[in-house]
């Protein structure tokens, strides 16, 4: 049975951790909020009256920064990251090109279709970032991510695309700080 001193000692050392958690939160945002505040700064060439507009922006960024943080699956990579921004601008430069000569090629060279793809990242969110990413590959657009079945479209079906996707999955693993199966 607990004595009534010791249930005061329990309830206080759970509000000691939420104080702690608490004091965490705070510090992250006021991190967050003048990070964003020295960004919309130089973005604003320091102008007063952009502060308008900037002071809702950087309140639903630091609610948002807060939130995503929680409630996030996410860790990054710094390596991974150092990794992945090559690849993000390589890829998205291949992406521009295909599209520039794909329309100015005639008859435009398209086989269109859909294409599944099984993805090895285990999180919801590694998996939906992923999804995120696909569209960066020439051609393909993900279309529906159903648990680790990922549906994409395809304006070329004779493309290597199951390369491709490994390719940037495990990019992708890399980013987020997650292995996954079999990657």
């Amino acid at each position: 049975m607990t004595t009534p001193s010791r249930m005061r000692l329990e309830a206080t050392g759970q509000e000691s951790g939420s104080k702690t958690a608490a004091k965490a939160r705070l510090i992250a945002g006021l991190t967050a909020g003048f990070i964003f505040a020295v960004c919309w700064w130089f973005l604003s060439n320091g102008s007063a009256e952009s502060w308008l507009i900037g002071a809702p922006a950087l309140a639903t960024a630091v609610w948002a920064r807060l939130r995503l943080r929680e409630d996030s699956e996410l860790r990054l990579s710094l390596v991974g990251l150092a990794k992945f921004l090559p690849l993000f601008v390589w890829e998205s430069f291949r992406g521009g090109v295909d599209v520039v000569r794909r329309t100015l090629t005639h008859p435009l060279r398209v086989n269109p279709g859909f294409v599944n793809y099984r993805t090895r990242l285990e999180t919801p969110a590694a998996r939906t970032f992923f999804t995120s990413c696909v569209g960066l590959l020439p051609g393909t657009l993900a279309a529906d991510l159903k648990d680790d079945l990922l549906e994409i479209h395809s304006l070329d079906l004779s493309a290597d695309l199951g390369t491709e996707l490994r390719r940037l999955e495990a990019a992708v693993a890399r980013l987020v700080s997650q292995p996954g199966r079999g990657l």
